[in-house]
């Protein structure tokens, strides 16, 4: 009869033999965390050159997001605006500026770029058909408050791009307005000509700063007026700025 013991022994061999290899449970969780750790490390990284951040304002800018600024600002504000906010000094305060000054005013000529080359697609595709037919909207001659602005509304915001107070501070409460989020918003210049004003344009996206994602997005257009306020109006004297609330085949004055 065989001992047990060896036969003890040669069964354990065998199944030693025949398991397969695997990595400890704590190989396993390390080689696991960092595959978790690789991309946003990645991503982080990416996002900080964007930004043309150093490692230490990048670092310094996530921190600062943790305390009273991450709590209160929009998820929308810049790492840019962030360490501006919070400059040291005003070495520190004026470099973020410029900094901020240059990418908004380069991102409203990309932004205007694209509205050329959309308007040129348009006109390729569909001729002189409009978009929005202003002959064939019926202007309501009441004036309605902005809790009459529904999801579907949609605004349409006639201003000067020139020398008007008003128009800057009308623009700034109509996209300063959280509940006006979601409409969609066309302005358009009274005082500008196609290929003539896009420089004006450009700075007065810049001085605004208007949210970048909105206007790709085409949430907000920017558009030359050409004769569409008379068509609404009919008057040559209409009071800059003015908005109007469309919906379906109605327009009706809005005051803010």
């Amino acid at each position: 009869m065989p001992n047990k013991s060896v036969v003890g022994v040669v069964i354990s061999i065998a199944a030693l033999i025949t398991l397969p290899i695997i990595p400890s449970v704590a190989e396993q969780t390390t080689s696991e965390y960092r595959d978790t750790q690789i991309k946003p490390v990645e991503t982080d990284d990416v996002q900080r050159k964007q930004w043309s951040l150093s490692v230490q304002e990048w670092r310094r800018y996530k921190t600062l997001m943790k305390g009273i600024r991450g709590s209160i600002s929009p998820a929308t504000i810049s790492p840019i605006e962030v360490l501006g906010t919070h400059a040291r000094n005003d070495q520190e305060r004026k470099k973020y500026a410029e900094m901020w000054a240059q990418m908004r005013f380069e991102d409203a000529e990309r932004i205007l770029a694209f509205q050329a080359a959309y308007n040129e697609a348009f006109r390729k595709l569909y001729g002189d058909v409009q978009l929005i037919d202003i002959n064939k909207i019926r202007p309501n001659n009441s004036t309605h408050t902005i809790s009459s602005i529904t999801a579907d509304s949609r605004l349409l915001v006639f201003l000067k791009v020139d020398n008007c107070y008003e128009c800057k501070q009308l623009i700034r409460r109509v996209l300063g307005n959280r509940s006006l989020n979601k409409n969609q918003i066309d302005v358009y210049f009274v005082d500008t000509k196609p290929g003539q004003d896009d420089e004006k344009i450009k700075k007065w996206v810049a001085d605004l700063a208007i949210d970048s994602s909105r206007l790709k997005s085409g949430k907000i257009t920017l558009n030359h007026d050409q004769g569409n306020l008379l068509k609404i109006t009919h008057k040559i004297d209409q009071a800059i700025p003015v908005v109007f609330k469309m919906n379906t085949d109605s327009l009706t004055a809005i005051k803010l």
